[in-house]
């Protein structure tokens, strides 16, 4: 889940719309009119949810208002904090400081849950969610309402999701070295063969996987990291 500030450039001063963009089930594209800026944040999967006491199911490929989240008085609090900020790299880290009383109060306890289902999906996206209960301590049916609530996806479509980043990682890794071939590339991911890749990109992100890789950048380094560590922010993005 991304948490985006965008100041329009209309020829009129005007306080920037903050948006929280929920998780998604498949790509979306948008267009900003010229001279707009926008500045963002985006949270590991599971913390958002967390961090604003929000059900994730519920802004399932949805983008929603920052103030019908937390309210006016908290949204006006963020906005101030980073209003009169012209450099855009020092806007995007107060956009993100103005976040830590939400990120301190995420619970230990729930961020462990997050922690370790996405710890298992990347190492075996395909773990039976009765595996994935027994972890956690409670039933599958427990289990999936919880998952719903965190992530917004029950395990399959987040095995599925943590895969194709696993995909992407592992294709970073072996650029400059040996690219190997995409066949190569989807067994060390974890995928059953090509077609298996080939199916899941297209439904994720609209293109086919030659398409998407000419077109993909990585605009967070890190991408592979974000589920594995007990950061609830992955980076901050600016542009």
């Amino acid at each position: 889940m991304d948490l985006l500030c965008i100041w329009r450039r209309d020829g009129a001063e005007r306080p920037p719309d903050i948006w929280l963009c929920g998780p998604e089930r498949t790509a979306w594209t948008f267009e900003l009119p010229s001279g707009t800026v926008a500045v963002g944040v985006r949270f590991r999967p599971g913390c958002a949810s967390l961090a604003f006491d929000v059900d994730a199911s519920s802004m399932l490929d949805r983008r929603v208002r920052f103030d019908d989240v937390v309210g006016h008085d908290a949204t006006d609090r963020v906005r101030a904090a980073i209003t009169g900020i012209d450099d855009l790299d020092e806007r995007a880290s107060t956009f993100e400081a103005a976040l830590a009383p939400w990120l301190r109060s995420v619970d230990p306890d729930a961020l462990g849950f997050v922690d370790s289902m996405t710890d298992l999906l990347v190492r075996s996206p395909r773990v039976l969610q009765s595996e994935l209960a027994t972890v956690a301590g409670i039933t599958p049916r427990h289990l999936h309402r919880r998952l719903l609530y965190t992530f917004g996806h029950g395990s399959a479509m987040l095995g599925r999701q943590l895969r194709f980043q696993r995909f992407l990682a592992v294709r970073e890794q072996a650029t400059g070295t040996t690219a190997g071939s995409l066949a190569e590339l989807a067994s060390a991911a974890g995928y059953a063969d090509q077609a298996h890749l080939s199916r899941d990109c297209r439904a994720l992100t609209g293109l086919t996987v030659r398409r998407f890789l000419d077109q993909w950048f990585p605009t967070f380094p890190d991408m592979s990291d974000p589920f594995k560590t007990s950061a609830p922010l992955v980076a901050t993005m600016g542009r």
